[in-house]
């Protein structure tokens, strides 16, 4: 029978599954906005361009009122272009300059429009030669005569985005092209320089009135290039273009202007990155945040710098490893086949992937790697291979597991031995700014993370170098990381000595990890240092309107227990808030699971199922009681993928939380014979 069963816990589960598989379409954009190529970051002067969808034909139009060409002429066309003319009572004072758009528009030709209305890329060319006279025995006379060759020729418009417009007071003249003592070659040159502007109807296409795309270079902050007519070029091809493009990481959004409160303002209904993530495959954003929240920002204007950018579209790669192990879990192959392209066009080229990315643009951020959430998506990856059969994304994987296995500190005289750094990028918590160094610290939380990856890639990849690095790993995460006194772990070895801070997830993951692995009674130790230590009671869900503790969305009338994240038994986490933490609460209710206490995982469980129903809730599990959005602390009264995840994982299939291959009896024989070099 299994542990979690009822309809309680079905009804819990199929709620986190629903509100994770709505992530996937947080802000639900009615449009969408593509880029005709990947424009990198140093990308910067000629033309941009692209198509937008989703925008009704029935919308308001301004008119091509006077010209139209014949087809659509794609960025890519060379040759000769035609068109027609309307509405005009008299064609002989008008032309159709024709342009190239690159970072210039370059004119490439002007043509006259003849009594029929149409006009073509075309222009008469002559010839004159110079004909000496010769009598009727053929000698030269010594005089000459000219003969004259007229003839039209078709004008090739070239490559990038063409551009029509309407143009009066034409004028002509033959431009010499060449000469010699035998022929003078010229050609019938038109020019009208009095345009009729597209506001007025005088350019081929219409375009929309009340959506445009707006250009964003993306650095330490958002800067507007330009805002775009979106053109209407027939069968739906609705084209988009600019040659302001600035360095930095391109971003463009579909805007909709519209009447709200007696003013106009600008809705955000499509967004996309010009590296064009979102249509290699969705991620779910890892909070749902309510609209009134000083923290919601749907488009990105009010982003202040790289720190505060879209959290509302922000996914970690912790929350898609475990998402993955949810659709794996549920049968959502497909899902989690989406993921899993996305995450191959976003992985980096030494094999890693960044902490965050924002869902509809990529990586918006500085090179930021941490091992341990890269164990979490390895590890979904490798579980979504190993019971699906699909091994489409075995080249990623390895890359992966290869970049986590370098990680791996080999030399035996360093403390460190066996464990694994943790990753690269720091940000300077004053003023946020971006340092790209290596992190030496070597962080439990991150061991037991990429324990999973490498046990993992070891099943997946059939290569004993994962295995041998998990076995090294694990062995020194006790020996060197397990505070025998306290009957905890440490946070992990930082300049080569053990970092004490009070953390519950060392504990409670790492009490997981090592049941069987070393003897039972190290994790029973951890459960009960977590029950003392970080067990928090009668806690009230806080609703306040100041912006570091804002939360008006979700409230509820009982109190609630469950697990605080730090303890200030040292000063690391001095004045760390007293707070249930529904994701390390389900971690804990994971050790007792694994420890067979089930009356101590079920009651937890159901502490934040209750959380799960509380006022407010759209089926998520919200992430803790009450919010401080300051940093270092960063906790916010949200619906979150993590705590969602883990709740339908330990109900539905907890043996994936650190999986059992991880926990190997033989290794028992072996800790008796190593030495502990903490002594």
């Amino acid at each position: 029978m299994a542990v979690f069963s009822g309809d309680k816990y079905k009804k819990a589960s199929s709620d986190a599954l629903a509100f994770i598989k709505r992530q996937l379409d947080v802000n639900n954009f009615k449009c969408q906005i593509t880029f005709d190529k990947e424009y990198d970051d140093s990308y910067s002067g000629d033309i941009a361009w692209g198509y937008v969808t989703g925008i009704s034909v029935e919308e308001d139009q301004v008119r091509a009122k006077y010209i139209s060409p014949s087809t659509y002429y794609d960025f890519d066309y060379k040759g000769k272009v035609t068109g027609t003319a309307r509405n005009l009572s008299d064609f002989s004072d008008y032309a159709v300059n024709v342009y190239v758009v690159h970072d210039a528009d370059y004119k490439v030709i002007t043509c006259p429009i003849k009594a029929d209305g149409t006009w073509e890329s075309a222009m008469t060319y002559r010839e004159t030669y110079t004909v000496k006279d010769r009598d009727e025995e053929g000698n030269e006379t010594g005089t000459t005569h000219t003969e004259v060759v007229n003839y039209p020729l078709d004008i090739t418009v070239g490559e990038g985005i063409k551009e029509f417009r309407l143009a009066k007071g034409i004028k002509g003249k033959w431009e010499q092209i060449s000469s010699s003592d035998e022929v003078t070659v010229e050609r019938y040159v038109y020019d009208a320089d009095t345009e009729i502007k597209a506001e007025d109807g005088g350019y081929g296409y219409s375009y929309f009135e009340y959506f445009t795309v707006r250009l964003y270079s993306y650095s330490d902050a958002e800067y507007i290039n330009d805002i775009c007519k979106i053109w209407n070029c027939g069968g739906g091809k609705y084209m988009w273009y600019t040659n302001k493009a600035a360095t930095g990481h391109k971003i463009g959004k579909v805007m909709q202007q519209v009447w709200r409160d007696g003013s106009v303002a600008f809705d955000a209904v499509g967004i996309a990155g010009a590296v064009m993530n979102l249509q290699k495959g969705r991620l779910p954003a890892s909070f749902l945040i309510p609209t009134d929240d000083p923290q919601y920002n749907k488009d990105g204007s009010n982003a202040l710098g790289a720190y505060g950018y879209m959290l509302n579209s922000r996914t970690w790669a912790y929350d898609v490893g475990l998402s993955l192990l949810v659709f794996t879990t549920s049968g959502d192959y497909g899902i989690c086949k989406e993921m899993l392209k996305r995450m191959r066009y976003e992985q980096n080229d030494d094999g890693s992937f960044n902490f965050s990315y924002d869902i509809y643009i990529g990586q918006l951020f500085d090179g930021y790697v941490r091992t341990g959430a890269m164990g979490w998506l390895v590890w979904g990856a490798c579980y979504y291979t190993m019971e699906s059969g699909d091994r489409d994304f075995v080249k990623m994987i390895k890359k992966a597991g290869d970049w986590l296995v370098s990680k791996q500190v080999t030399d035996s005289s360093d403390p460190r031995y066996g464990l694994m750094t943790g990753g690269y990028g720091s940000y300077n918590m004053e003023d946020y700014s971006y340092s790209g160094e290596e992190i030496e610290w070597c962080s439990v939380e991150h061991q037991c993370s990429a324990l999973q990856a490498l046990e993992g890639c070891s099943l997946v990849l059939k290569n004993k170098k994962y295995k041998e690095a998990a076995e090294l790993v694990r062995d020194s995460l006790f020996l060197k990381c397990y505070d025998m006194e306290n009957g905890r772990f440490f946070q992990g070895i930082n300049g080569g000595v053990p970092d004490k801070a009070w953390a519950l997830d060392c504990t409670t993951w790492a009490g997981t990890l090592i049941f069987s692995v070393v003897h039972s009674s190290t994790a029973e130790a951890c459960l009960e240092t977590a029950r003392s230590v970080y067990l928090t009671k009668d806690k009230k869900i806080i609703q306040r309107r100041e912006k570091d503790y804002y939360n008006t969305a979700y409230s509820d009338d009982e109190t609630f227990s469950g697990f605080k994240p730090y303890s200030d038994k040292t000063a690391d986490y001095k004045g760390a808030p007293d707070i249930v933490w529904t994701e390390g609460t389900l971690g804990y209710s994971t050790l007792a699971y694994v420890l067979g206490n089930m009356d101590e995982a079920k009651k937890y469980v159901d502490e934040c199922i209750r959380l799960q129903n509380c006022d407010g809730s759209t089926g998520g599990v919200i992430y803790t009681t009450a919010t401080y959005g300051m940093l270092p602390w960063e906790f916010h009264v949200w619906e979150s993928v993590v705590s969602s995840s883990w709740l339908y994982l330990v109900i539905n299939n907890p043996d994936v939380l650190f999986p059992r291959t991880l926990r190997q009896v033989y290794y028992m024989a072996k800790i008796n014979n190593v030495h502990d070099e903490r002594k």
